[in-house]
């Protein structure tokens, strides 16, 4: 069933939503009309239409039962009891040069060599060989694996690629074009729900011939398997477990059902146990990755950003089921980041990380980093010498902070006297600071931050900035609204309307998203999004309203291959039926529950592409994004194109070193060997928007 604020924003786009009135404690002089300059694109696109989804004719989308594949572990005896089901040897009778496998066809038995492929019916005193290759039979003369479906399909394995003889004698091939991630192919076992499991040199791969939407799946790193060049496969008579032989010995994975709420609980059951530090929401290093029972958390730059996930999270969770617990975890959240927010001792000046004053201490002495200011000096004690905290705050940072102070005050503060004072204090507090420092967030030496700007000599007078200027004028615009909407003080009002009638700050928005040839920054996408929000639900002047919907729009436009959850249900608040809704439920159903971070290799694969250009990182990228199962999916920030991740990766096929394409971890571990662990709180923000908006159902 869609939400109020759904179909009102559904109900806009037709052009009959009125203005809400306003009650006299928020009325705030308008001190022009909200006009847009003519040096932006028109807000009428002539191609939006084809572009419509739809997406409200099908929401919400049931949370309907999915098998999602897990590393299963085995005791002594399990493993005892199926080596030898993953030694036999292929059932033919007599001596073959080259034999490597059989496979039954009804009273048909198919043998398979190094050279070639023979076939033995009722009656035949001798076995023929199959004399055609390549165009009518199978791809090579040598044949690895031999499987035969319960539809009387016969499976070739070669190396080089996958075969399929119908029961007509018709054959076809399947390589990378067709969606064969591996080509070099070891062994072969059908299910009994005529799923084809693939051993390959490097993985395994489940692929489903007769389901609809997606065949293929990938499996393989740590993840999947103890190593990656997979002998022979066993499936169990229900499908699952599935054991594999490898070079590493006996690998099991288990088909675990799943449902999103299923996986949303049990990851903040997690991140519960091993991901807060003060109250504050981050990745955490495991001390043993198989079975840990202690971890430990670095301070990260953008503490307070990753903790906003969490507490927009929840209390997203608490307004969807009025459930105490997810209440209380956005307060503890929230109240983590009122003390980033107070740390400094300067009322509106937030601290990106603190540490306890023998940490932080040691951490002051001990860095020699010397980019922008020295880093001795960026951790600083606080007035009660108890902690040390961390400066040069960056606008990510002010961003995560009031998408939390907007998201906890709309479901959770508001009805709450005391939580409603604090969090009043605290958004007037910071957008006070800013504001009457001329729109700089001015640090303790008396300089603005790197990237705490805001004002509009930097973002409309400075050509350097121009990549920025479009999100930089949402982010301030959005704190304005939020701050105006928390505190009802007109100020903040007037102030919104004087960066647009003066300054052209909503004309800027138009241009947020900075298309080809301009770089594409996931980062930046990321903040966008969490500014976006806030507005979204906010702002009911039909004028701005129009150039936000424009705004979204256009940026979705750029991202929407992307298949990122958060950024879709974001857009869609105001832009349903302009969202691929399903695409966005669809890659949370990907996300693995397990959030570890294995070392995962992609850029091998026969069924993908390098882009001919690297990203704005100088990494080689995919020019289509893979399944969030088959890669290390952690935040909405990363770049989902990347092929290759979780930190410098050992290719695990007979100990050969390989060079790296991504070497950026988490923690202080970069071996990709799972013990670097991703706190989650993405997927829990995407699951939990998309329920209390009506995306995905109960």
């Amino acid at each position: 069933m869609l939400t109020a604020k759904v179909l009102a924003a559904f109900v806009l786009l037709a052009g009959i939503l009125p203005k809400p009135a306003e009650s006299p404690a928020t009325q705030a002089r308008v001190v022009c009309e909200y006009k847009l300059p003519n040096n932006v694109p028109s807000l009428d696109n002539s191609d939006d239409a084809a572009r419509l989804t739809n997406a409200t004719q099908y929401i919400p989308l049931p949370d309907t039962p999915f098998i999602e594949h897990v590393r299963g572990k085995m005791t002594s005896e399990e493993e005892a009891r199926v080596a030898p089901l993953l030694n036999r040897s292929p059932e033919v009778s007599g001596t073959w040069e080259g034999l490597t496998c059989s496979a039954r066809q009804g009273d048909v038995t198919w043998i398979g060599t190094t050279k070639g492929l023979f076939w033995l019916a009722p009656g035949d005193a001798q076995p023929s060989r199959h004399e055609a290759y390549g165009v009518d039979g199978p791809l090579a003369t040598s044949i690895t694996a031999l499987a035969a479906d319960l539809r009387g399909v016969l499976w070739v394995g070669t190396p080089i690629g996958l075969s399929r003889r119908d029961p007509d004698g018709k054959w076809t091939h399947l390589q990378g074009k067709q969606g064969l991630p591996v080509e070099e192919i070891t062994c072969l076992t059908v299910d009994s729900n005529d799923y084809l499991w693939i051993g390959s040199t490097r993985g395994a791969i489940l692929y489903a011939p007769y389901l609809e939407g997606r065949q293929w799946f990938y499996r393989a790193g740590r993840r999947y398997l103890p190593n990656d060049h997979v002998q022979s496969i066993h499936v169990e008579p229900g499908g699952f477990p599935v054991y594999f032989k490898t070079a590493g010995g006996i690998g099991r994975i288990d088909g675990v059902e799943m449902t999103l709420r299923k996986r949303a609980d049990a990851i903040e059951d997690r991140l519960n146990k091993f991901h807060r530090r003060l109250g504050l929401v981050a990745a955490a290093t495991l001390d043993d990755a198989e079975n840990p029972t202690s971890s430990y958390i670095i301070d990260d730059d953008n503490d307070g950003l990753w903790t906003s996930y969490n507490v927009v999270a929840m209390s997203l969770a608490y307004a969807a089921t009025g459930e105490e617990r997810y209440k209380q975890s956005a307060r503890e959240g929230m109240h983590a980041m009122v003390m980033l927010q107070n740390a400094s001792g300067t009322p509106g000046l937030v601290a990106r990380s603190v540490l306890p004053a023998e940490e932080g201490l040691k951490k002051r002495e001990e860095a020699k980093d010397k980019e922008r200011r020295d880093m001795r000096e960026q951790w600083q004690p606080t007035a009660d010498g108890k902690m040390y905290w961390k400066s040069d705050t960056s606008s990510d940072e002010i961003d995560g902070h009031f998408f939390a102070l907007f998201a906890y005050w709309e479901h959770i503060a508001r009805h709450d006297s005391a939580e409603s004072a604090l969090i009043q204090k605290q958004a007037r507090d910071i957008m006070t600071y800013i504001v009457k420092n001329g729109y700089y967030l001015i640090d303790w030496d008396g300089e603005p931050t790197t990237w705490g700007q805001w004002a509009p000599e930097i973002l409309n007078d400075d050509p350097r900035r121009y990549g920025e200027n479009g999100l930089g004028a949402l982010e301030i615009l959005s704190f304005l609204k939020t701050t105006y909407h928390i505190t009802g003080d007109a100020f903040f009002k007037q102030e919104f309307d004087r960066l647009i009638c003066e300054h052209g700050y909503l004309g800027n928005i138009l241009l947020q998203k900075k298309i080809f040839p301009d770089e594409q920054n996931h980062s930046d996408n990321q903040l966008a999004a969490c500014a976006y929000y806030p507005w979204l639900q906010l702002e009911t002047d039909p004028n701005v309203r129009h150039a936000l919907q424009q705004s979204s729009r256009r940026s979705y436009k750029t991202m929407s291959r992307d298949g990122s959850s958060f950024f879709s249900f974001v857009f869609a608040t105001i832009d349903p039926d302009f969202v691929d809704i399903a695409d966005g439920v669809n890659t949370l159903r990907e996300v693995p529950t397990d959030r570890r971070m294995w070392g995962m290799l992609n850029s091998h694969r026969a069924d993908v592409t390098i882009a001919r250009d690297p990203n704005r990182h100088g990494e080689p990228i995919l020019t289509e994004v893979l399944p969030a199962d088959e890669r290390n999916w952690t935040k909405w920030n990363i770049d989902p194109y990347v092929p290759d991740g979780g930190g410098n990766i050992v290719q695990r096929v007979a100990g050969t070193p390989l060079s790296p394409h991504n070497v950026r971890g988490f923690g202080d571990s970069r071996e990709g060997d799972g013990r670097n662990e991703d706190d989650g709180g993405s997927y829990l923000l995407a699951y939990w928007m998309g329920r209390y908006h009506g995306f995905i159902g109960e």
